[in-house]
């Protein structure tokens, strides 16, 4: 409203201003042509005419004037109303076409990407994320329309969230150094058998066609049964809860497996989840870690046994294994470590099974030995 009467005002003046120059240039016309001039009354009546005029124009709505002068809020839906009109008109444009596609294409697009993103992150951890990756490049059969254009954009993304993941984990590293309670005062001597999940007990497959599908290691049942006999078994993996829990409830319904670890208890160094043995609350002369994963055990490699990744159907790697961790346990070795050194660079279960081989050898030559000497001594 005072703008409409700031604008009123300044065109009366100019108005004024107008028909003044306009009266002077008639007068010096008239004083040129030697008529004669009108008076001054009647120039001063003819200025004052033309001044209410002007001011009539200029003048503001009587609705407005009442409004403001009684409070009244027909004023300010008046200015409402401009402004909304003024506001449409801009939209009923071309740039406002064009800015109401740009705000529509941000949105939506925000929205869509952070749906994409946020399925991944929450189905998947970034390793899954890369195997999917790996596969989609490397396997014909696992291509899909777009998958040019996926590929880069999973990858990159694979990497930001990498990098947030680092950054977070600096922050929220194993919670404790006592990741275990303490072992009652008649069970220290108890050796404790440290399993990864991934590779070890199950593998996990994925394929465009079926996503993902995890299988259980050939012997993994039997394995986890005899080894509960000797051992004090703990599931250590990288993985989250949403993902292992399902898996181990159904291998191990009967909670054989006495503590579950998962992502939260690792280590994050260099971009990788280490397991860090030291902070289970054991003594590491009594403990055994069973991984297929070079990175989980890099800092206390002494204590790992380290299993191939890759198997297939008619496998027999924990089976084999078997014989092995027994003999640690009723030998009654005092430092496994020592035994683990004994193997190094080897294919535990079957450097173990030729020793056993050349033992059992061995004895069988001394028995016949111990035979022949006997029999000679009755011949005599």
């Amino acid at each position: 409203m005072l703008r409409q009467a700031a604008a009123g005002w300044r065109a009366l003046r100019s108005g004024i201003a107008k028909e003044g120059s306009r009266a002077q240039r008639a007068f010096s016309d008239a004083s040129a042509s030697g008529k004669a001039p009108r008076s001054r009354l009647d120039a001063l009546t003819e200025e004052s005419e033309t001044a209410h005029k002007l001011f009539d124009n200029a003048r503001l709505p009587p609705e407005a004037v009442e409004g403001a002068a009684a409070g009244h809020p027909a004023a300010g839906s008046t200015a409402e109303a401009a402004a909304a009109a003024e506001a449409a008109a801009l939209d009923a444009g071309p740039v406002g076409r064009i800015f109401s596609a740009i705000g529509n294409t941000l949105f939506f697009g925000g929205v869509a990407a952070a749906s994409f993103f946020g399925y991944y992150t929450y189905r998947y951890d970034v390793d899954q994320v890369d195997r999917m990756i790996s596969e989609t490049e490397s396997k014909p059969e696992n291509a899909f329309p777009g998958s040019s254009m996926w590929v880069p954009l999973m990858r990159w993304y694979a990497d930001q969230r990498r990098q947030l993941e680092g950054e977070m984990k600096k922050y929220a590293d194993p919670p404790n150094d006592r990741l275990l309670p303490d072992l009652p005062p008649h069970a220290r001597h108890i050796k404790t058998l440290v399993l990864d999940l991934d590779d070890v007990l199950v593998h996990s497959d994925w394929t465009r066609g079926r996503g993902w599908r995890t299988f259980k290691r050939p012997g993994v049942d039997d394995f986890i049964r005899t080894m509960s006999q000797y051992y004090e078994l703990v599931l250590y993996t990288s993985q989250l809860p949403t993902y292992a829990d399902p898996i181990l409830d159904r291998l191990d319904p009967q909670r054989t497996i006495q503590y579950r670890l998962y992502r939260d208890s690792t280590q994050y160094k260099d971009g990788k989840h280490v397991r860090d043995l030291s902070k289970l609350n054991r003594d590491m002369r009594q403990v055994l870690f069973v991984t297929a994963d070079p990175d989980a055990y890099s800092l206390q490699p002494e204590n790992a046994i380290k299993l191939k990744k890759e198997w297939k159907e008619g496998d027999t790697m924990l089976l084999d294994l078997m014989p092995f961790l027994e003999a640690i346990v009723r030998t009654h070795v005092p430092d496994v470590r020592d035994v683990v050194k004994s193997y190094d660079g080897q294919d535990i279960p079957t450097a173990y099974r030729e020793r056993m081989k050349r033992v059992q050898e061995q004895q069988a030559a001394r028995q016949q030995q111990h035979k022949g000497f006997l029999g000679g001594m009755a011949k005599r």
